[in-house]
């Protein structure tokens, strides 16, 4: 480890301190912990260098059952899978022990991937890359990284730098045409500032950056092996705001898995569904959700199309509500303003749901949330590939749930966004025309 990080410290100016998290004993357990192990480090960084004493004082659990006490290295080194953030100061302090010491040194932008001996089996540390400023796309330093442990014999995830899409046939081209069309559309009619598809990636293929073998699925964080999973398309996304080019950069590196945030929510219940604001996820919730904060995004809108041009290719199409889109009044508003648009939008394309129809009725499907509230029911039905839509007067609001305790003031800093649950008080029933 020791001559990897010498092979990176040579192929990178950037000033950074990296270190090395590796498993000791202690006592019965088994913990990770930087103490006696390589580090490099930017010299001229007091910050970096006080913020590398204060990691030797820490130990983290690498028992899967001990969730409280994985923090970053723990996380990574059980999960076997990367992680990275542009800001650790998004992080809850559950999430991120070192989060007041990171608050104090002005810790930022933080990568920390797994270590592999050469078969790839056992995981043998994590590798943690910290800096002092945001950052938004980590391609350049995981490349090096992965480099420098391969010269030693030693491996990292799996992953490719921006993999192109090669789109299988013309029945998902035609699709993705078509998508194109509507984001562009409802964006451009609507003022909303982001709207891009996802799709599961058992329809992409993607080639190693500057050639090589062919292979599935790939991204980054290499969270797809083995787990049905989606990616987004480089195809069909549209982007009004250029503010949010870096966002979309940070979702072309993820992948989301069924459940996680309101596009894999959508995914894995194969019916729409709207979150009033999304950086109330927690991280394992939506990994984007960092960027989400950094980015200053909230509502967010997902739903899911089949196409008639091939008989089982599912995409999901995620919008992102205008920043100052907020209150629940503006939000209905605009939802109700964007289903009428949909109406005119499809051809070969419809909503699907996991009802199926009975007796020539359409089905009642809910339109759920992260937990603030939930819309039901709803009538979706879709007879010409036409969408038809019929929704009642009434809607069921809960209380919201905040599931991320990392907007507490005790942890939140002048220049990240804080955010405030929502009470009954102030809550407002919300009706949605899908």
């Amino acid at each position: 480890m020791t001559q990897a990080l010498r092979y990176f410290k040579e192929s990178t100016d950037h000033r950074v301190l990296v270190q090395v998290w590796a498993p000791v004993k202690n006592g019965d357990r088994c913990v990770l912990t930087t103490l006696g192990q390589p580090f490099i480090l930017d010299p001229e960084s007091t910050k970096l260098l006080q913020y590398r004493t204060v990691s030797l004082m820490y130990i983290f659990s690498v028992d899967e059952d001990d969730d409280a006490d994985l923090g970053l290295p723990g996380r990574v080194f059980t999960r076997r899978l990367p992680e990275w953030t542009p800001n650790v100061q998004y992080y809850s302090s559950k999430e991120y022990q070192r989060l007041n010491h990171a608050l104090c040194y002005n810790v930022q932008g933080t990568l920390a991937l797994p270590v592999f001996e050469p078969s790839g089996q056992s995981c043998i540390g994590v590798v943690e890359v910290v800096m002092t400023s945001q950052k938004v796309n980590y391609a350049y330093e995981v490349d090096k990284v992965c480099k420098a442990l391969e010269a030693v014999n030693l491996k990292s995830s799996e992953i490719l730098d921006h993999p192109n899409v090669l789109v299988a046939n013309d029945g998902h081209q035609a699709a993705l045409a078509e998508i194109l069309e509507i984001l562009t559309l409802v964006c451009e009619a609507k003022k909303l500032p982001l709207a891009q598809t996802w799709v599961p990636c058992r329809h992409r293929t993607v080639l190693a950056h500057g050639g090589g073998a062919k292979k599935i699925s790939s991204r980054l964080d290499g969270s797809c092996t083995g787990q049905l999973c989606m990616s987004t398309t480089d195809v069909a996304f549209y982007i009004i705001d250029p503010h949010l080019w870096g966002f979309r950069e940070a979702c072309v590196e993820h992948h989301l898995q069924k459940g996680q945030g309101v596009a894999g929510k959508t995914f894995a219940q194969r019916r729409p569904c709207f979150s009033r604001d999304i950086t109330k996820y927690c991280k394992s919730e939506y990994p984007l959700v960092h960027y989400a904060r950094m980015f200053g995004l909230a509502g967010c809108l997902a739903i899911c199309l089949r196409s008639n041009h091939l008989g089982d290719d599912d995409y999901i199409l995620e919008f992102f509500l205008p920043a100052d889109c907020k209150s629940p009044g503006e939000q209905q508003d605009l939802l109700n303003s964007i289903s009428g648009l949909f109406k005119q939008c499809f051809q070969n394309l419809k909503f699907i749901t996991e009802v199926k129809f009975q007796g020539g009725k359409p089905p009642e499907v809910d339109l759920i949330t992260d937990g603030s509230y939930e819309l039901r029911p709803r009538l979706i039905y879709s007879p010409r590939g036409d969408t038809h839509v019929h929704i009642p007067s009434e809607a069921n609001i809960d209380d919201p749930v905040d599931n991320d305790d990392s907007l507490n003031d005790e942890n939140a800093t002048p220049d990240l966004h804080k955010q405030q649950l929502t009470t009954d008080s102030n809550a407002k029933r919300m009706v949605t025309n899908f």
